[in-house]
């Protein structure tokens, strides 16, 4: 939802102004090239004709045939009967209200407190601080490595770096989630690969135990062997 809002927030604005200045109207009403329009746009100008004739050039003021005065009063003229500047002021309070209604909702909608939500939110820019800080500071590492090895004509030597799948998982869309309470998509990576660590070890410790204690039926036939 804020990725929403925040993509809506320039063209909202650039309708709301283009709106309240009226121009993309006068464009409009002086390009529909109706006669009837023209000749009431035009009507008690001294250049009547020439005004009817490039109406279209008017809002861009490129004819120098009609005079500045001219063009002035048909300009102000649409601008009075346009009534689009009360559009774009009730664009803008249509656009305050629905923000507020979309704050208020998510807020009482929301499956986390506010307290934990601010928690949430300077947790995840102290992690993009950090991660820049990191990946400056590992790509500097792994740079000076691979020049070293050119210059030198050396082995390069071992460093490690996340692979690509590694990245696909923290680069995802988070989601938070009341059952796991993950912070952010790294945050989920790291608890997980923890996890899959401990189980493999827990697997390993396993089937090291098994291997190691003999059955008893075995030990009695270690024990025939011996004797005989």
């Amino acid at each position: 939802m804020n990725f929403l809002t925040t993509a809506l927030v320039a063209p909202s604005s650039w309708i709301a102004v283009a709106l309240l200045n009226g121009e993309y109207f006068q464009c409009l009403m002086t390009g529909t090239n109706a006669s009837v329009l023209n000749s009431h746009l035009c009507a008690d100008k001294s250049s009547q004709a020439h005004c009817e004739m490039y109406l279209y050039r008017l809002p861009c003021g490129t004819d120098g045939r009609v005079p500045q005065a001219d063009r002035d009063n048909v300009l102000i003229k649409l601008r009075a009967e346009s009534q689009v500047s009360i559009l774009g002021w009730l664009l803008i309070a249509f656009i305050m209200l629905s923000n507020l209604m979309v704050t208020c909702l998510a807020r009482c909608a929301s499956p986390i407190s506010y307290l934990q939500l601010k928690f949430w939110r300077a947790y995840a820019q102290e992690e993009n601080d950090l991660i820049n800080s990191y990946t400056a500071k590992h790509a500097k590492q792994l740079a000076e490595r691979n020049l070293k090895s050119f210059f030198n004509q050396t082995p390069p030597e071992p460093l490690t770096t996340p692979s690509n799948k590694d990245w696909e998982k923290i680069s995802s869309l988070y989601k938070f989630s009341t059952r796991d309470q993950y912070y952010s998509t790294l945050h989920r990576y790291v608890e997980n690969c923890q996890e899959t660590d401990s189980r493999m070890m827990r697997m390993t410790s396993a089937s090291s135990g098994e291997a190691t204690n003999t059955p008893a039926v075995l030990d009695f036939v270690d024990d025939a062997r011996i004797a005989l």
